[in-house]
């Protein structure tokens, strides 16, 4: 037997065509995990894994079959890691289906972060009259827009950063609070920015 990403098989399922986004959120969970090409361009998955209960895709199949759910006119998404920050594994207690727009918000990228690795502050300087001035910039997407302060310290505008991110992560929770499942709602209002991320 063929395994998919060396680990992955069908299971009971005999045909995927029957559900095809469901059959290609799981490919794309292992291809995440297990495929070495994908893992040397995103390396943030490095260290990720999938329980070996969702090896088979008729467990993943049954576990969709529950928690799927579609907002008109937004990819939706698999995500292992809002229910508990800094997960690195699949499976049916630490994964949710969410909007691409939610998924998004909890995205963190070495550009986002400054010299020194904090994530939403930046470093900037300027020369006057000879002398060098340094001061740090707090930059958080908010509605598609960047919104950047200038402050004299690190820590000031990593906590610009984090009031700002945290703010917005409550404000997206409440526009999609009728839609979403009630664990993903309470996950987001309780998620914290922290200097490590």
């Amino acid at each position: 037997m063929n395994k998919i990403y060396g680990v992955g098989y069908l299971g009971a399922e005999k045909n995927v065509r029957n559900n095809i986004k469901c059959y290609d959120m799981w490919r794309g969970m292992l291809r995440r995990c297990y495929d070495k090409k994908f893992l040397e361009k995103r390396p943030s998955y490095k260290g990720c894994s999938v329980c070996e209960e969702w090896f088979n895709y008729s467990n993943f199949k049954k576990w969709y079959e529950k928690n799927y759910y579609e907002i008109p006119n937004e990819k939706m998404c698999l995500d292992k890691d809002i229910l508990i920050k800094n997960n690195k594994i699949y499976s049916s207690t630490t994964c949710c289906i969410c909007p691409a727009k939610i998924n998004t918000l909890f995205t963190t990228r070495k550009n986002d972060r400054n010299k020194n690795g904090i994530i939403g502050v930046g470093e900037d300087k300027h020369i006057i009259k000879g002398k060098i001035y340094i001061y740090y910039r707090s930059r958080v997407n908010i509605d598609n827009k960047t919104i950047s302060c200038a402050f004299k310290t690190i820590t000031e505008a990593f906590e610009d950063y984090k009031y700002k991110k945290e703010s917005e992560i409550k404000r997206v929770a409440d526009e999609y609070k009728d839609i979403i499942p009630k664990k993903l709602y309470d996950a987001m209002y309780n998620y914290q920015v922290e200097i490590t991320d």
